[in-house]
């Protein structure tokens, strides 16, 4: 075989590189491969175990059953944002020692700014003292002028690392997508043993 053809070989014909391509080799390679990927995702897991616990937020809502949802254009005051501060409220009456967190990305906004156009937009006060809010800084992540061309897919990835940012920043006992990133649900699941 000529060296153009398989870049394993040597011009002169021998193959140098042949012996990766025994069964007991290529199965000890993807064994390594694997591991290191299980190594990967371990550190992952620990990164979040500890980090996310030394956040301001996270310290002060230590020990605290907490209810999180992921919704990045919080202020922008459609639709979704009603459903959004409808299950607040509904979280709020339906269980009063519970801590909602909203992750959203509007970061020029005060809470209290967010919090006052649910009253007067949507008709739906909520208690203060029982919403925090994660604000995210990657929201250009899951912006759809981010992504031209294979934008869902684009948004989807864009999606996984919001996630991790917001999963960064603060780990809730459960955790909510409110506008359909569905992406984030495993990264909650397994790496923040969130339900």
């Amino acid at each position: 075989m000529k060296a153009s053809l398989w870049p394993l070989w040597s011009p002169d014909g021998t193959a140098p590189l042949a012996f990766l391509l025994s069964p007991l080799n290529l199965l000890a390679i993807v064994l390594l491969l694997a591991t290191l990927f299980l190594l990967w995702l371990m550190w992952l897991r620990i990164k979040v175990d500890w980090g996310a616990e030394e956040t301001v937020l996270g310290k002060e809502l230590a020990g605290k059953e907490t209810v999180a949802f992921f919704h990045p254009y919080a202020h922008a005051g459609g639709g979704g944002e009603r459903v959004l501060w409808c299950s607040i409220k509904a979280v709020q009456e339906k269980h009063p020692g519970v801590v909602c967190v909203v992750y959203t990305g509007d970061q020029d906004v005060k809470p209290e700014d967010i919090l006052e156009q649910a009253k007067k937009r949507f008709g739906v006060p909520v208690d203060p003292a029982g919403v925090r809010f994660a604000f995210l800084t990657g929201r250009r992540w899951v912006d759809a002028r981010s992504w031209p061309r294979f934008t869902l897919i684009g948004q989807s990835i864009g999606s996984v690392m919001l996630g991790w940012e917001a999963l960064s920043l603060f780990r809730p006992s459960i955790f909510i997508d409110s506008m359909g990133y569905a992406f984030t649900l495993p990264l909650f699941h397994f790496f923040g043993s969130c339900r």
